[in-house]
């Protein structure tokens, strides 16, 4: 071999080739390296080492094919169960009905651990206890959950209900004011059934020699838009009880009806109550909106 000729087991040579992909050979070279790349390709495949075998695999594997062969024939041990009586494919003891037979070798299991028997049963059964457990808690998270998002939904339908109440009891006070006026009333037929507002008197002087406190400086009353005295203005908000603004809402809204004729829900004043019983669709909120007023 010359040294212009290429070395095809050579270290270097097999470097070069083991980079080139399968595919079609486009020149007589290039063919010539494909072929030695896919050799050399099958030559490790060939000769890669194998994972020795150990020794508990290797019991495991004889012990695996000595149970699955029958007892051979030809033993002393079915020898002596053959004078007895015993054919293959019988059964050991006495035959009685509709009771299963073991026709086959009972299999081995060996326990490869230093746990006692039946622990691994407790295992399970513990295993099972927690998950069981976690799922309860789960249940029990979930029930929490939907039991909050009910309260928030039940205060914030309470708080939605309060502000129209508030606000229909403040629309009910500006119109019976108004009407009231129209018949030149004085005075509300119930005191908080007008607004009323906080005056705040000038300083008063004290006579010489007396102490002037500060509790006496200045003097608040209260009086309506017409300057008559008032009592303390009640400012319906809905930080009181619901149930008391809904009476206050009644009492005022009964007035207005039976007096003045007049539905605040529809903001009309009606001439007489038959028109307003044919024309007003009831007394209350709901009968003019539905039962989604207040959502």
């Amino acid at each position: 071999m010359s040294d212009e000729e290429d070395d095809y087991m050579s270290a270097d040579f097999l470097q070069g080739v083991s980079d080139q992909p399968v595919g079609i050979a486009k020149s007589r070279a290039h063919k010539r390296q494909l072929q030695i790349h896919s050799r050399f390709e099958e030559s490790r495949e060939t000769f890669k080492p194998k994972r020795p075998i150990s020794h508990a695999e290797r019991e495991k594997e004889r012990r695996e094919e000595a149970l699955a062969k029958p007892i051979s024939q030809e033993s002393k041990g079915f020898a002596l169960m053959a004078k007895m009586g015993f054919k293959p494919g019988m059964t050991l003891g006495k035959q009685r009905e509709d009771e299963i037979r073991i026709t086959e070798p009972i299999s081995v299991d060996i326990k490869g651990n230093r746990k006692g028997l039946g622990h691994e049963v407790e295992e399970v059964q513990e295993r099972n206890d927690r998950v069981e457990a976690v799922m309860q808690k789960m249940k029990e998270q979930a029930a929490k959950h939907e039991e909050l998002i009910d309260d928030y939904s039940k205060r914030r339908k309470m708080d939605n209900n309060a502000k129209q109440l508030v606000k229909d009891i403040r629309a009910c006070r500006k119109v019976c004011e108004e009407l009231d006026h129209r018949i030149e009333k004085k005075i509300p037929i119930v005191d908080w059934f007008w607004r009323s507002y906080k005056v705040v008197q000038e300083e008063t002087e004290a006579p010489k020699g007396y102490y002037r406190s500060r509790e006496t400086e200045k003097e608040e009353e209260y009086k309506y838009s017409n300057g008559l005295k008032a009592p303390v203005d009640p400012n319906y908000d809905v930080s009181m009880p619901t149930e008391e603004l809904e009476d206050a809402l009644s009492k005022i809204n009964t007035y207005l009806r039976d007096g003045h004729f007049y539905c605040v829900w529809c903001g009309a004043e009606y001439c007489s109550p038959e028109d307003m019983a044919e024309h007003c669709p009831g007394s209350t909120r709901r009968a003019h909106h539905g039962d989604d007023d207040h959502e």
